[in-house]
C-alpha cells in the first residue's frame, strides 16, 4: 500500500464515515502489495494528517480506528519479518524492528490524543467508541513491550504507570468488561476482545520478559495469550460471588509501576489477583494437541513442533502457582577466566572443520582428519573415499546460516558448576547469543572445546550482555551425514540426486562438566527425525545406528543419544552380532579433560 494509497484511504473513511469499514476494506484489497517497511511509513505519514485539528472530532476517530484496523497485518508482517527473516532479509534486522516500533507508537500517541478527550467529553459517539479507544490504546502497547522484549531490553517504570492509569480509569468507568467487536478481515483467529482483556494480555507477556525466552518464542506465547487472556482473569482479594482467590499465584499492582508478579502471601490492598490455574489447564490441552493431533502436527515443521512443546513446557514452570527451583548438578564456584567462544552450530562445525583440515596436512592428507567416521542414511551406496572426498557438505539450511566472522569471542567466566556456567562479555549482536544458541568455548588453542546452550540473557548495557549457559559435552568432533533426501523438500540442493551430505557434530562420553556417559551427536533441527536409522562408517567398520529421542531440542539444532544395531567390519565385509545398546564403541576418543577452570589436553 504506497502514500497516494493510504492518503485516498483516509479520505475515504473520513467522508463516508464508514464506520463498518466495508468501503476502506474494498479500497484496501485493490491496493498494490508492498514491503511492509513502506507500508508502515504510508501510515505514519497519514497518521497527522487525520489529527489535523486540536479538538478531536468524530471523522478524525473513525479514520483512525479504520486505518488502524487495517495496518494489523503490516504490525504481523514486521514482527515475523523480524524474528523470521525472509528471502531479502536475515531475521533480526534492525530496520525491521525500527519499522515495527514506529508504527505501534505512531499510533498509540495518536489513541493517546483520544484518551484525553473522553476524560472531559459528553459526547455519545466518543463514549460508545470509548472502549475501542482503549483496547486498540493497549494493544500497541503491548507491541511496544514485546518489541523491547525481543530486544532484551529494560522495562520503563513510566510505561507501565501510565498503562495501569489507563485501565483503572476505564475500570472506573465501565469500559474495561465492553466487547469490541472488530470488523471481519479473513482472519481466523481474529475474535472479539475486551480492554480488560488487553491489560491481561500485556501481564501474561511481561512475566515471561526474564531473560529465559527467545525472539520465536516470544512470538509464538503472545499469539496464544490472545485467546487464552478471555479465559484468565483478575480478581480483587476480596472477590464478588463468593470467588475464591488462590493465596498462591501472581498479582499486580494498578497504582505501582510493575506488572504482575508471583505471590505467596500478599495483603490485598488496591491489588488485582489472578490464579494461574485456568492458564495451566489452557497449557496442558495445547500440549495435547501437539501430541496428539495429527492435523495440528501436519501444520508445523519437526522443528516448530518440538520448539512449541519445548515452550509449552517452559510455560507451565513459569506460571506455576509456586515457584520452581531446578537443583544444579553441582556446586557453583566463583572463578576468574577468560574463554573464548564460538557461536551458532553452523561456526562450530566450520572452525571444527578447518582445524581437523589442519591436522590433515599436518597428516600429510588435504582431507578432515575425522579418524575415518562418516554418517549416511541406510540405503545409500557403499562407503569409498572418492565419495566421502567430493561430497559437498550443507553445514546448515540456507535460511538460517550465519555467514558472519567464526573468530572466537572472549568472555569472562564470573562462575561455574558441573552443570554450567556464567558468562559476560561484549557482543556486536545480542541477538547471536538468544536462548537455545548453541556456543562452544575453550580457555585456549590447547584446551578442548565444551558444548554449551544458552539458558539466560541479561542486558547489562547496550552490547555488553550476561549468559547462563549449560554445558552439552566436551571434545566435539566435525561429521558427516549424508541423507537419502533432504528433510525438507523446499532447500534440497540437489534436485538430481537422492543424496544430500550435511555436517553434525559428535560429543563423546564426558565424566565431568557436563557429566554424560553416553555418546551423543548434535545435529541441524530439519535433519532430525524419531527413531531415524544411520549408518556410522569408521576406518575399521560399518555401524548401524538408530537415533533415540532427543535429549535437547531447539529451534537451531538437535542432540540425541543413539543406539548401534549391526555392524559389519569393513576388511572382508563379515556382519558381527548385533551390539548391545551402549557397549564400547571404536569410534569413540579417550574422554576429553574438561576446559573449567584449569583442565588441559590437545586441541581436539
Amino acid at each position: 500500500m504506497g502514500h497516494a494509497d493510504t492518503v485516498t484511504l483516509v479520505g475515504t473513511i473520513k467522508s463516508s464515515r464508514a464506520r463498518d469499514g466495508l468501503g476502506a476494506d474494498a479500497l484496501w484489497r485493490s491496493s498494490p502489495g508492498e514491503d511492509p517497511i513502506s507500508a508502515q511509513k504510508s501510515v505514519c505519514d497519514a497518521i497527522p494528517g487525520i489529527l489535523e485539528s486540536n479538538l478531536p472530532r468524530a471523522d478524525q476517530l473513525d479514520a483512525l480506528l479504520g486505518l488502524d484496523q487495517r495496518a494489523k497485518r503490516i504490525s504481523t508482517q514486521l514482527l515475523t519479518r523480524y524474528v523470521e527473516g525472509n528471502g531479502q532479509s536475515r531475521s533480526y534486522e534492525r530496520s525491521v524492528w525500527v519499522s515495527a516500533l514506529r508504527l505501534s507508537q505512531t499510533f498509540y500517541q495518536a489513541y493517546e490524543h483520544f484518551l484525553g478527550h473522553l476524560e472531559n467529553t459528553s459526547d455519545v459517539y466518543f463514549l460508545a467508541h470509548a472502549h475501542s479507544v482503549v483496547a486498540r490504546l493497549f494493544f500497541h502497547r503491548r507491541i511496544e513491550f514485546l518489541l523491547r522484549f525481543i530486544r532484551y531490553k529494560k522495562r520503563i517504570p513510566e510505561q507501565w504507570k501510565e498503562l495501569h492509569e489507563t485501565y483503572r480509569f476505564a475500570r472506573s468507568r465501565g469500559w474495561a468488561t465492553q466487547s469490541v467487536a472488530e470488523p471481519k478481515t479473513g482472519d481466523k483467529h481474529e475474535i472479539a476482545t475486551t480492554p480488560g482483556q488487553q491489560y491481561v494480555r500485556i501481564l501474561l507477556l511481561d512475566v515471561m520478559n526474564n531473560g529465559q525466552f527467545s525472539p520465536r518464542e516470544a512470538l509464538w506465547a503472545d499469539g496464544w495469550f490472545g485467546q487464552w487472556c478471555k479465559i484468565v482473569q483478575l480478581h480483587p482479594h476480596e472477590a464478588p460471588a463468593g470467588h475464591h482467590v488462590a493465596a498462591r499465584g501472581f498479582a499486580v499492582n494498578p497504582e505501582g509501576t510493575d506488572g504482575l508478579q508471583r505471590t505467596v502471601s500478599m495483603e490485598a490492598g488496591n491489588c488485582l489477583f489472578m490464579d494461574p490455574s485456568p492458564l495451566l489447564a489452557l497449557i496442558d490441552e495445547r500440549l495435547e494437541s501437539l501430541q496428539e493431533s495429527t492435523s495440528v502436527r501436519n501444520t508445523l515443521t519437526p522443528a516448530e513442533h518440538a520448539g512449541q512443546v519445548a515452550l509449552l513446557k517452559k510455560l507451565k514452570t513459569t506460571f506455576d502457582p509456586s515457584p520452581i527451583v531446578v537443583a544444579r548438578r553441582g556446586e557453583r564456584k566463583r572463578v576468574a577466566l577468560t574463554v573464548q567462544s564460538i557461536i551458532g552450530l553452523s561456526n562450530i562445525i566450520q572452525v571444527l572443520r578447518k582445524e581437523a583440515k589442519a591436522r590433515g596436512k599436518a597428516a600429510g592428507t588435504s582431507e578432515p582428519q575425522t579418524d575415518g567416521i562418516t554418517i549416511t542414511s541406510i540405503g545409500v551406496k557403499t562407503y569409498s573415499p572418492a565419495m566421502d572426498a567430493g561430497a559437498a557438505i550443507t553445514l546448515m539450511p540456507p535460511s538460517s546460516a550465519d555467514d558472519r566472522d567464526a573468530a572466537p569471542i572472549v568472555w569472562q567466566v564470573k562462575d561455574h558448576s558441573d552443570s554450567g556456567s556464567r558468562l559476560r562479555g561484549k557482543i556486536d549482536d545480542l541477538n547471536r547469543v538468544i536462548p537455545g544458541s548453541l556456543i562452544a568455548i575453550r580457555e585456549d588453542e590447547t584446551s578442548f572445546w565444551s558444548v554449551t546452550v544458552v539458558r539466560r540473557l541479561r542486558r547489562l548495557m547496550v552490547d555488553y550482555v550476561e549468559i547462563g549457559v549449560e554445558h552439552l559435552g566436551r571434545g566435539p568432533r566435525f561429521v558427516k551425514l549424508v541423507a537419502d533426501r533432504a528433510a525438507n523438500p523446499s532447500v534440497d540442493e540437489s534436485a538430481d540426486s537422492g543424496q544430500r551430505c550435511f555436517a553434525a557434530l559428535y560429543l563423546p562420553p564426558s565424566e565431568l562438566r557436563p557429566t554424560m556417559p553416553i555418546k551423543t551427536l548434535l545435529l541441524p533441527a530439519r535433519d532430525f527425525t524419531n527413531d531415524c536409522v544411520l549408518k556410522l562408517l569408521s576406518s575399521n567398520a560399518t555401524y548401524a545406528l538408530r537415533l533415540n529421542n532427543p535429549i535437547q531440542q531447539q529451534f537451531e539444532f538437535i542432540q540425541s543419544s543413539f543406539t548401534v544395531i549391526d555392524k559389519v567390519q569393513a576388511s572382508n565385509g563379515a556382519k558381527s552380532t548385533v551390539r548391545v545398546p551402549g557397549s564400547p564403541d571404536t569410534s569413540a576418543k579417550p574422554h576429553a579433560p574438561a576446559i573449567l577452570p584449569t583442565h588441559r589436553g590437545t586441541a581436539a
